[in-house]
């Protein structure tokens, strides 16, 4: 009995029919300060390697399965990292999740190591009689903030699961602002705006929020205010337990399975 050749022989890839939208998950959660961000990352598979950039450890107070280091350096993250990929090659068990909370704060974190690395890009403002701060000299600062996303989303993602902590904030309107004035869209965006385009990398783009009620809501899908995502077979709103999302996929998933 013969078979139809393989269009695909000598390529490299996988088929989609073994590609699952569960196997490896990418995650940003945007909300406003105080809406829940945190406690809900800390719901994703254990264990966590947790960097709370924002120096708020307590909020995690009773959150099983979490290994919490605040106020991390980036050369922090990038010892984990090496670890992390030994430890993988040796067999050592690994955390199951990463979490980066917050990116407004790791920005900084970021930007300090750019500068660490080449003290041209800063120069110095003196505050009061004795402290100065690091004022970026150039858009090259900004670039490399950018890229380094990138590369921790590309060198983290394939050993476990990510998750970006995000703070929202109104869009300004670049067109329409003016050196005296900014204007604004009625959309909203991430807190920096300029790393906005790092949500094209996640499949899981969700916003948190919470009401007058203390009523937690994740959106899945795209409203009019903010283009939220999902791969996962999910509905418009979601109750804050990263858990709970997946295993309503999987079961979803298997119903249809089972109606092929």
């Amino acid at each position: 009995m013969s078979t139809a050749p393989n269009p695909f022989a000598g390529m490299k890839g996988t088929p989609s029919s073994l590609i699952s939208a569960t196997g490896r998950l990418k995650i940003a959660v945007i909300g406003k300060p105080k809406s829940g961000k945190s406690t809900f990352a800390a719901t994703a598979r254990k264990p966590i390697r947790y960097y709370d950039f924002d120096d708020r450890p307590e909020a995690l107070e009773g959150k099983d399965g979490l290994f919490v280091l605040s106020r991390p350096t980036m050369l922090d993250v990038e010892t984990d990292l090496s670890i992390i990929k030994a430890n993988k090659i040796k067999g050592v068990p690994i955390p199951a999740t990463v979490v980066f909370d917050s990116v407004t704060y790791m920005n900084r974190a970021m930007e300090e190591e750019i500068f660490r690395q080449d003290k041209s890009l800063y120069r110095l403002i003196r505050v009061g009689n004795s402290t100065s701060m690091k004022i970026r000299n150039s858009w090259d600062t900004i670039n490399g903030i950018q890229r380094y996303m990138e590369y921790l989303i590309a060198e983290f993602s394939p050993l476990m699961d990510v998750i970006f902590v995000y703070h929202e904030k109104a869009e300004k309107d670049y067109a329409e602002s003016t050196p005296t004035q900014t204007a604004y869209t009625d959309q909203l965006t991430i807190d920096p705006q300029y790393l906005s385009k790092s949500l094209s990398l996640f499949n899981e783009v969700y916003r948190i929020s919470v009401d007058g009620n203390k009523k937690y809501t994740v959106e899945c899908r795209p409203t009019w205010s903010m283009n939220t995502s999902t791969s996962l077979l999910l509905d418009n709103t979601e109750e804050p337990d990263i858990l709970r999302m997946i295993q309503k996929h999987e079961e979803k998933r298997a119903a249809l399975a089972l109606k092929a």
